[in-house]
């Protein structure tokens, strides 16, 4: 199977690297000069006055070849063009889109006079058409797609977490876990950089961000070399707002909810001359209650032999953050940046664990309950400073980046029980334990990327990166002494760790443009040494790892509505700390959490397909795609000797699976929606785990199916509703159970594009559970939760200003098509 994907990949790299492929197509050189300009003028066809807003985009066939935002006089100019045929796509808000063909340029022609444009306002068009917002819904890039949050009603007065479960192929699950494509090796991005926190301190940051903070979201499932080989599932990049106007400009938000949560945030931004800031705050509070049940029988522990427990508790997150960001131009290509976030957050709580213990013959032989109570304290920043040069699409690129970011938190959590009728397998007397763990994880990030267009139909990209990460962690567990009312240490239960990671790399990447052809082929070499170390104990785990990741993207263009993309990559997920440590979390005495300090990292091998078609009813994306991971890291649930139920991390010998994801948006009149899913084929070889004596490979079968809906009443009011369903689905020793998420939400604009009222409804019918089935050969254990999703919210946004964004932070932000510059 490897040897099939790297073939294809190779084959992928000749498109590109061929010689011959080189001197197809290019032409003369004197024609290949990015001379060439197209001006034009916006003006409102109704009154005769110039049009100040919108966007001006300049295509040749289906890639960006530049674009400008109108001056005060309406006037525009697009220049770096080479000779060929353009088209010019006009969106302003308040009027209908505007697009023209067949402007030429030539050597001996090189400026095109576009002339006055007339845009029709809103009202002199026919009943039933809609304003087209300037922002793209859904941005489809060579590598990656991004989905816009402006118009997502169905997340409003939520989070992070709540924008993800609405974005296609995500999952999040009860834990705020993230998966891409049911993979939950993914790698989270906030701005396009990795973030520190990792497993459940990265749900819970994500949990108490608001939704109303995230401009967009990118997805990227096979991603280039020129991105971080980590993390096999691919890249989940969120984007926030982080735009200055023109002049002063902010906006605020407030909302609640009924589970008495509070959501505010307020930014203001500013550009003066070679100046522009931007700075948002926010802050973020709730309280909501869980519940749910587990049900196990015991096939090899005699007593007992059923349990039936019942859980209930109550959360309390309270959060505070903010980013700023700030640029100044030395001149029309120079400039220095500074990007920066930071956030302090509590996450506090309380369980508590009812169980019930029966015999053989479901005769009730014992009960106790346990009660746990949680405190989390969470600070963190990152700082990034970076030049950059960035010029015409058709000169080089040079960007030199700085980063340094930290987390510190502290963990509490007291556990206690009280014993209601005892067993054989229950202690008379359940100690009162207190758990205290400190930790820190700073990284350090230094890169540098050079684009180098060597004419208009080829580019090469480079660069080279260095990152260093760190984690250390205490843990200590203390013991209620009745007899003295103090708490004492246990030594055998205290455990600290040191986790360090050195990796340096670097990656070139070519793009080739061959008529309706685009191709780019890249590989990154790098080399990371990662070093755990349980001072305590004295063990010590190094590991050294020197890998070579080679990416492949071809692209045919059948028309500018129709195109077809394949893409290669290998990636890698290196297990994280939280995944090695050893220390154990306990839930409560049969249920508790440990890592694994011998787990190695995973290596994969994807293969992707994209066709989309485009209509003027709307648009048709179809996914397939085939996945080889070996030495995969999965979860895996046991039973020990002593009847607990452990979760923890091992590597199988590998896994694959091949599917297809397939999206379809439709629009009609007032009325614009999308309905997709997915359905895929996987397979695992878990023969060499010895935790369990039962084999835990897997073969299965899944699917899913997502939809949302918006109508359009009038330019002021709409309505959005989405849901998304996954099926019961196996995985190693057992199954995830069904899964449902539903929203819905109306949006009342009384100020316009200015600000919005939205009211929304999360999870109206109570359906939103997560759970799961294990079936190893020890046990069979059924649980569901409900983690409190149903709920109302009001949420009210007001804003000021024009838009004017700062410098792209990425080429492509700057060419969302991707690949060279058009010729």
């Amino acid at each position: 199977m490897r040897r099939s994907l790297l073939l294809v990949a190779g084959c992928l790299l000749l498109v590109v690297l061929s010689p011959s492929a080189f001197a197809q197509g290019s032409g003369p050189r004197a024609s290949l000069t990015g001379a060439g300009e197209i001006r034009g003028k916006l003006v409102d066809s109704a009154s005769g006055r110039p049009v100040t807003g919108g966007s001006i985009t300049i295509r040749r066939d289906t890639t960006f070849a530049g674009g400008a935002l109108p001056k005060e006089d309406g006037t525009f100019r697009v220049d770096g063009l080479t000779p060929g045929t353009y088209s010019i796509r006009v969106r302003s808000l308040g009027f209908a889109p505007f697009a023209r063909t067949g402007l030429v340029i030539t050597a001996e022609s090189p400026i095109v006079e576009a002339g006055t444009l007339m845009l029709k306002t809103v009202a002199t068009k026919l009943a039933g058409e809609q304003v087209v917002a300037e922002r793209e819904e859904t941005v489809v890039q060579p590598d990656r797609t991004s989905y816009s949050t402006k118009n997502m009603t169905a997340a409003a007065g939520g989070t992070a977490i709540d924008v993800l479960r609405n974005i296609p192929q995500v999952e999040v699950d009860g834990s705020n876990r993230i998966s891409l494509r049911g993979n939950g090796n993914v790698v989270v991005q906030i701005n396009g950089r990795s973030t520190p926190l990792k497993g459940e301190q990265l749900g819970t940051f994500l949990a108490q961000m608001p939704a109303g903070t995230v401009k967009n979201v990118e997805v990227a499932s096979n991603p280039s070399a020129k991105d971080d080989p980590e993390g096999t599932a691919g890249i989940v990049n969120i984007v926030l707002n982080q735009e200055a106007e023109l002049g002063l400009s902010g906006g605020v938000n407030a909302g609640t909810s009924t589970t008495r949560s509070l959501n505010a945030s307020g930014n203001i931004g500013q550009q003066r001359g070679r100046v522009t800031g931007f700075g948002s705050l926010y802050l973020f509070r709730d309280r909501r209650n869980s519940r749910g049940t587990i049900s196990r029988e015991n096939l090899v522990i005699p007593v007992p032999s059923f349990v039936e427990t019942a859980l209930a508790g109550e959360q309390r997150p309270l959060s505070l953050g903010g980013n700023l960001r700030g640029e100044y131009r030395f001149s029309e290509i120079d400039a220095v940046t500074f990007d920066g976030y930071g956030y302090s957050g509590r996450y506090a709580g309380s369980n508590t664990s009812s169980y019930t213990n029966f015999s053989s013959s479901r005769s009730q032989i014992g009960a106790f309950n346990q009660q746990s109570d949680y405190d989390s304290r969470n600070t963190g920043y990152d700082i990034d400073v970076a030049f950059r040069r960035q010029g015409k699409p058709t000169a080089p690129q040079l960007t030199i980046e700085a980063e340094y970011a930290n987390n510190a938190n502290t963990n509490e959590a007291s556990l206690s029980g009280i014993v209601i009728r005892p067993d054989p397998s229950t202690p008379l007397l359940i100690p009162t334990e207190r758990n205290h763990s400190k930790g820190s994880y700073p990284y350090v990030n230094a890169k540098v990327d050079y684009t180098h267009p060597f004419n208009p139909l080829t580019k090469l990209e480079s660069g080279a990166k260095y990152q260093d990460r760190s984690t250390s962690n205490d843990f200590t567990a203390s013991y209620l002494n009745t007899g003295s009312g103090a708490f004492e240490i246990q030594p055998a239960r205290s455990r600290s760790f040191d986790y360090r990671e050195h990796i340096g790399g670097a990656y070139a990447l070519v793009s080739r443009r061959l008529g309706r052809l685009q191709a780019q082929g890249g590989l990154r070499l790098e080399s990371a040494r990662t070093i755990f170390t349980l001072p305590l104990t004295g063990e010590h785990f190094e590991k050294q790892y020197n890998s070579a990741y080679p990416s492949a993207v071809a692209t045919w263009n059948f028309t500018e509505m129709r195109a077809l993309r394949t893409s290669y990559s290998r990636r890698v997920s290196r297990p994280n700390p939280y995944q090695l440590s050893p220390i154990e979390y306990r839930q409560d005495l049969r249920n508790v959490f440990r890592g694994n300090p011998d787990l190695g990292a995973e290596y994969s091998d994807a293969l992707d397909f994209s066709f989309t078609e485009t209509h003027t009813w709307g648009s048709l994306q179809l996914n397939p795609y085939i996945r080889r991971s070996n030495n995969a890291v999965r979860n895996i649930q046991y039973v020990d000797a002593s009847g607990v139920s452990v979760s923890t991390f091992a590597n199988l010998s590998h896994n694959q699976s091949f599917g297809t994801d397939v999206s379809v948006n439709y629009r009609r009149g007032p009325f614009t929606g999308a309905l997709g899913g997915g359905m895929s084929y996987y397979t695992s070889d878990a023969s060499n785990l010895s935790v369990t004596a039962m084999n835990l490979s897997t073969r299965a079968f899944s699917w899913s199916l997502r939809g949302n809906g918006t109508w359009k009443f009038s330019n002021i009011l709409d309505a959005q509703g989405s849901t998304f369903f996954r099926p019961a689905t196996r995985t190693e020793g057992g199954s995830s159970i069904a899964s449902i998420n539903m929203n819905a939400g109306v949006r009342y604009k009384p100020w316009g594009e200015k600000g919005n009222i939205s009211f929304r409804v999360n999870d109206p019918f109570g359906f939103q559970k997560f759970g799961y089935r294990t079936a190893n050969g020890q046990v069979v254990e059924y649980s569901e939760r409900f983690f409190g999703a149903r709920a109302a919210y009001l949420t009210i946004t007001k804003n000021f200003g024009e838009a004017l964004r700062l410098r792209p932070k990425s080429d492509s932000e700057g060419n969302p098509a991707g690949g060279p510059p058009a010729p």
